[in-house]
């Protein structure tokens, strides 16, 4: 019994406390609901002032929609529905739905309907004002986790909010902010908050942390009173076991957006002050810009007059120093501009630049100022620019066109003069000739001189189309060259008044000797060259011709005689007489013209060959000195060029040598026919053959030389190639590495088997090495040296004139020997040689190939002066004479008047000869001569 008495009061006891328990934490749940509605009634009516309108209890007031639906419209910055005004249920049912549509486009509602707001439910109503503050202010804060680093991680809402907290009251003492309850119960918080933003309002010195009401209080009031912070919590709210964690938020969050607000305004401030003063740097660069604007584009206008003014200097000087003037201005002058442009347009684009950022209109400067216009302008100033630099350039070549021009005038002009002088000179001698062959001489002259004269028309009319045109340019010394073309023009009507003149009194003069001729088969001159032998040849063709045509007009003599003589006429024996004398004279002539072509052709032939054999000789010693060249070449390649041109040379002489061999003919012909110097002939045929034989040997010589030159230096890339592979396999022998464990060892083994193989492979190629080698020392090429220098590299003389150094391959060995094989022994993996212990190498002199500075010869022309002795025409009086400055006695020897003349006109003149202006008048010259020399040697027919 007493123990069910007992037990019933354990049961009892526990109820009791249970029910404890279940009232204290309604009452503490009903006064954190009293807390959260107090402070959010307040955070309502600190936006709901704004619209005139206050909530004075949370959970009635908001029943119809209205107020919420003017909060969500304040707090969003959106303009919402119009609510209804109807005061039935279903129209406050209808606002509220309204702003539950609202929310749910911005968060995510549930388990709220429109019926639990209008029958005042308070927890739903209470997380429905929570949900609208973390939706639209705390969950806007963001904060980046690094401060320095903008690409760091952010932090938003709650833990941003904290983040917020914790960075402003670092540093303050008794302020340690980890949550928003008990972190903030003593009020240092709230102060050091306030203190961080407005040190000026707040002591935080003498704050105490124990007076928690009093530190509160003291925040409170100073953010309400100060920064318009409603003061949505109370003292006794906060200083509890426990606060209300989301009334502290939204409280703490309307200190974030205050001071937010107050950093924003103060860098509105700051910026307005920077806009002002932007402002006033733009006008500035304005006004600076359009000083600048109207500088260059006054300096672009006189400069666009200044170059479009084409009244240049009538002269290649002054065209020349305007060049240089535009030069100058191009160099000097525009530059500067051209930078000072950029500078404006850069200052223009400043202006719009620093214009756009502050959201102000455009630049827009005054009427001509635009940059568009100074493009204009500056593209004007381009334009006018090159027309002027066209201008100048054109005047440019026309003055020099016309001072070429006028130089060729002047040149023409003294050749012309020259010209005319002469042939007035010529055409003023008298002397005609004493005999008929004298006198046609003399018209044969007279023709070819005034066939010159009359084919120099043109060159006179070409004289005066330059001066014609020197005047039509407006040359600035046009007077002077119309001058000098009357002067020369009026001596060339002289010229031909005398050619006529004297063509009328030779005619008559020739009429008057057309009676005597003189025999022209007595001289035994045939020229000294071949072309003065095909010239007598010619020369007796036609005098074969006119002996042929005589000897028909005596046969017909004698036909019409014959006749007369059969007829009994008295005088028939004197005729008879007569025509036997001419018969004979006329077969004498006939001999002497045989005789003379036997000797003329035999000049000929003797002279063709003198001429072949000389061409001849000469191409055998070019070849000789190539033959006798050193042999330059610096590798194998060098020596395979030149054995190919060597094998040229001799495929060149192979194909010579029978042109050669009928040269060597044609004279043993001449011998055969006991020409008169055929003592010569046979000279010049043994000169001809010994050099022949000679450039062979040489030919031969040569070759040896090219193809032991190969074999050396075959043999020499085969033994470096030996030697290279030596020194890379002998450190392979010579290891000393036998390998750690059993793999190392077999891997070893495995490459020295290797290896192995390969010299055994490489023997063969050894064995070959050696025996060329040997061979070269058998043929003497253990030591070569080509080329014409000695191996010391002495310098040497080339045929054109230039220094070179010994060629760069003389090749040199002391010894060549076998080269021994290298053995590799199996079980120490040591190198020994095959024939036996290596001992000791044998030392090797090697003269290898260097790269030697060197003077490449140079084929050029050398200019010499030669002194050659011939025999000029002379001529033979048959008569004494006395006259015009010359006495002569009879057989006297002596040179013509017109020879000497011919000679002082190409000594005093010989750019008449060489002159690559004038061919023609150096060919006229050469005529003149000949004329001079045919009409001396006919009229006097000299025998030297």
């Amino acid at each position: 019994m007493d123990r069910m008495v007992i037990g019933r009061t354990n049961v009892s006891q526990r109820d009791d406390l249970l029910k404890f328990e279940t009232g204290r934490i309604k009452a503490l749940q009903e006064e954190r609901l009293h807390i959260q509605k107090k402070t959010f009634t307040k955070w309502m009516n600190s936006f709901l002032c704004k619209a005139r309108m206050e909530v004075e209890d949370l959970f009635t007031d908001l029943d119809d929609g209205k107020k919420l639906l003017k909060l969500l419209e304040i707090i969003s910055g959106e303009k919402l529905a119009k609510p209804n005004s109807g005061r039935m249920r279903v129209h406050k049912i209808e606002n509220v739905n309204k702003s539950l549509a609202f929310l749910h486009t911005k968060v995510r509602l549930e388990s709220i309907g429109a019926e639990d707001i209008v029958d005042g439910n308070p927890r739903l109503i209470l997380g429905l004002i929570w949900t609208i503050i973390l939706r639209f202010q705390i969950q806007e804060i963001e904060i980046e986790v690094d401060e320095e680093n903008e690409s760091s991680e952010k932090k938003s809402a709650k833990d941003a909010l904290l983040l917020w907290c914790q960075r402003r009251t670092a540093g303050y003492p008794h302020v340690n902010i980890q949550d928003f309850t008990v972190s903030w119960r003593n009020g240092m918080g709230f102060n050091a908050l306030i203190h961080a933003h407005r040190p000026d309002l707040i002591d935080y010195a003498q704050l105490h942390p124990q007076r928690h009401i009093d530190n509160l209080n003291y925040a409170f009031d100073v953010a309400q009173h100060e920064l318009g912070i409603p003061r949505l919590l109370d003292a006794e709210d906060v200083d509890t076991s426990k606060p209300d964690e989301k009334s502290i938020m939204t409280y703490v969050a309307s200190y974030y957006h205050t001071f937010a607000r107050m950093k924003s305004e103060m860098k509105g401030g700051r910026r307005i002050a920077n806009i002002v003063s932007q402002l006033m740097d733009i006008d500035k660069m304005k006004e600076q810009y359009e000083g600048f604007t109207t500088d260059i584009l006054a300096w672009i206008r006189a400069k666009i007059a200044e170059l479009e003014d084409r009244n240049f200097p009538n002269s290649l000087e002054g065209i020349q120093k305007e060049l240089l003037q535009f030069k100058e201005y191009r160099t000097v002058e525009k530059p500067p501009k051209y930078k000072e442009k950029s500078e404006i347009e850069a200052l223009f684009f400043a202006i719009n630049m620093r214009l756009s950022s502050l959201s102000q209109p455009s630049y827009q400067p005054p009427d001509g100022q635009l940059i568009h216009d100074m493009e204009r302008s500056w593209e004007e100033l381009e334009r006018a620019e090159h027309k002027r630099e066209v201008a100048l350039r054109d005047e440019l070549l026309r003055q020099k066109r016309l001072e070429q021009l006028n130089y060729k005038f002047e040149r023409k002009s003294v050749l012309r003069e020259g010209y005319l002088k002469e042939m007035i000179q010529v055409l003023s001698d008298p002397r005609y000739g004493s005999n008929l062959t004298q006198v046609e001489a003399t018209v044969k002259k007279h023709e070819a001189i005034s066939a010159d004269i009359l084919a120099r028309k043109e060159r006179f009319h070409d004289l005066s189309n330059m001066a014609n045109e020197l005047e039509k340019e407006n040359y600035h010394s046009k007077d002077k060259v119309k001058k000098r073309e009357r002067e020369i023009l009026e001596k060339w009507r002289q010229l031909l008044l005398l050619l006529e003149k004297h063509k009328v009194t030779l005619s008559a003069f020739s009429n008057l000797m057309s009676l005597l001729r003189e025999d022209n088969f007595k001289s035994g001159d045939v020229g000294q060259h071949l072309s003065g032998v095909e010239d007598l040849l010619t020369k007796h063709n036609i005098l074969e011709s006119q002996v042929a045509s005589m000897g028909d007009t005596i046969e017909r003599m004698n036909k019409q005689a014959q006749q007369f003589v059969g007829g009994g006429f008295q005088e028939s024996p004197i005729l008879q007489k007569r025509l036997e004398k001419l018969n004979q004279a006329y077969d004498h002539l006939a001999k002497m013209s045989h005789a003379r072509r036997i000797l003329l052709e035999e000049a000929r032939n003797y002279f063709l060959f003198v001429q072949n054999h000389e061409e001849e000789e000469a191409w055998v010693v070019e070849r000789q000195r190539i033959c006798q060249a050193g042999l330059i070449a610096k590798d194998l390649r060098a020596v395979v060029s030149l054995q190919q041109k060597h094998k040229a040379l001799e495929d060149e002489i192979r194909a010579r040598t029978p042109h050669m061999q009928k040269v060597i003919d044609e004279g043993e012909s001449l011998l055969e026919q006991r020409h008169p110097q055929k003592d010569d002939i046979k000279a010049r045929i043994e000169s001809l053959r010994d050099r022949l034989n000679t450039l062979k040997d040489f030919t031969d010589r040569r070759k040896k030389q090219l193809e032991e030159a190969i074999e050396a230096y075959q043999f020499y890339g085969d033994a470096n190639e030996v030697d290279s592979w030596l020194k890379e396999k002998m450190p392979l022998v010579e290891s000393k590495d036998y390998g750690e464990d059993e793999p190392g060892a077999q891997s070893l083994m495995a490459r020295h088997k290797a290896l192995q193989e390969e010299i055994k492979a490489y023997a063969g190629d050894l064995q070959a090495l050696s025996a060329q080698g040997e061979k070269l020392i058998k043929s003497g090429i253990s030591q070569l040296d080509w080329g014409s220098a000695n191996a010391s590299g002495q310098v040497a003389k080339c045929e054109c004139g230039q220094k070179r150094s010994t060629p760069p391959f003389v090749l040199g060995f002391t010894v060549i020997r076998a080269i021994p094989f290298l053995q590799l022994s199996p079980s120490t993996g040591q190198g020994t040689l095959e024939n036996g212990p290596v001992e000791e190498w044998v030392t090797e002199t090697r003269l290898v190939p260097q790269e030697v500075l060197e003077e490449e010869p140079v084929e050029k022309t050398e200019y010499r002066t030669v002194i050659e002795e011939r025999r000029l025409p002379q001529v033979k009086a048959l008569y004494p004479f006395s006259g015009q400055g010359i006495s002569m006695a009879k057989g006297e020897d002596r040179m013509t008047r017109g020879m000497i003349r011919a000679l002082l006109i190409i000594a005093c003149h010989p750019e008449m000869l060489y002159h690559s202006g004038d061919a023609g008048e150096a060919e006229d010259v050469r005529v003149l001569m000949a004329v001079n020399r045919t009409f001396e040697y006919i009229c006097f027919r000299g025998d030297g």
